[in-house]
């Protein structure tokens, strides 16, 4: 199991959330500010509309025909405009089903442009004056209608992109401080744990110790200490990349025999101990040959390559130190490798 310091996926998925909360957030952002512009655009147009609905007029009563097929066709490039911006004013499933182009106004200046090519008698003047006031109004109308729809849509996404910055803060300070949990807590596996196998380091051990044994309930409480059989011709025959490939099967496969209340560690090179809290002698022995046996079964890729364990097994003793109970399992230990290897001597 490695305990290294490398970016894990979790920490790099954590950083990709933050990253796509500020681009949605950027998004938004930009997204205002051209609907921002959209709007402003609109209703300049439509008040350009307006304005030369009252121009074109008065080039009539003044006489100025030639003008006013200018001011007419600069009408009509206004009309275009307010229809190309009035689909910006839509809101997504707020203003689903709307239609916000200046229909009447182009109809009504429609019609104004038909009169303004009659003669000009005192009953067409009458009509004109008439008919534009009217083509005014609806022009003003529309004009308005938009300005308070530019201002609802304003407070609807300032309110929207408000929420939305202040959720990503939120988010972003959450990532943050999950980004520094996870780079503490592999600071503190890297303190506590050997990086090759997974196991406890030795001082990391003994300070969890010094708290263990001082609950009454975790006793009574076996002490296993085991070694590697041979380990340094494995090293010498076959290399020590293959020599931590073997420490850490063994570490796997002992792990997975252990509870969660078991203390496993490696103690220094290919010896290893486990502290069985809630366990008496006899259960320790049990563990003990469960795992010799489990070491023994292991299978490598390697031809003639072949590991064994030899175990020390004792008690500790309530308020015991922890060095005194290690000497007398590490004896048990020497017996079992004078005895022939791979087997568990019980320290009595």
């Amino acid at each position: 199991m490695s305990k290294s310091l490398n970016v894990s996926k979790s920490l790099l998925k954590k950083v990709g959330w933050l990253l796509v909360i500020l681009v949605v957030a950027f998004a938004i952002f930009i997204y205002e500010s051209i609907k921002e512009s959209q709007f402003a655009a609109l209703i300049n147009y439509s008040g350009k509309v307006r304005g030369d609905i009252q121009r074109v007029v008065k080039y009539y009563f003044a006489q100025r025909y030639d003008l006013i097929p200018n001011v007419e066709k600069q009408i009509e490039e206004y009309l275009k405009y307010v229809n190309l911006y009035a689909e910006s004013l839509k809101l997504p499933l707020v203003d689903y089903g709307k239609d916000f182009r200046p229909v009447e106004v182009e109809r009504c200046f429609s019609e104004l442009e038909k009169l303004l090519k009659q003669k000009p008698t005192p009953k067409v003047k009458e009509e004109i004056f008439n008919f534009s006031e009217k083509c005014w109004e609806i022009a003003d109308k529309i004009t308005n209608r938009y300005q308070e729809i530019a201002e609802r849509n304003f407070t609807l996404l300032n309110s929207f992109y408000f929420l939305l910055f202040l959720w990503s803060i939120l988010i972003s300070l959450l990532l943050a401080k999950s980004i520094v949990f996870d780079i503490n807590r592999k600071l503190e596996v890297r303190a506590n744990f050997d990086p090759l196998t997974g196991a406890l380091n030795r001082g990391a051990f003994l300070e969890i110790f010094n708290h263990l044994s001082k609950t009454p309930f975790s006793y009574p409480m076996g002490l296993i200490v085991f070694d590697l059989d041979d380990f340094k011709f494995i090293n010498d025959q076959f290399g020590h990349s293959v020599g931590d490939e073997v420490l850490k099967r063994v570490a796997e496969a002992v792990r997975k025999h252990l509870r969660r209340s078991d203390l496993f560690v490696r103690w220094g090179g290919e010896e290893f101990l486990v502290v069985l809290p809630y366990t008496d002698l006899k259960g320790a022995v049990k563990v003990a040959e469960k795992l010799r046996k489990t070491i023994e079964e292991l299978k490598f890729p390697i031809k003639d390559l072949r590991v064994t364990a030899s175990f020390g097994v004792t008690e500790l003793e309530q308020g015991e130190e922890f060095l005194k109970a290690f000497e007398r399992a590490d004896k048990a230990l020497y017996e079992a490798k004078n005895k022939g290897k791979n087997r568990v001597v019980v320290y009595t």
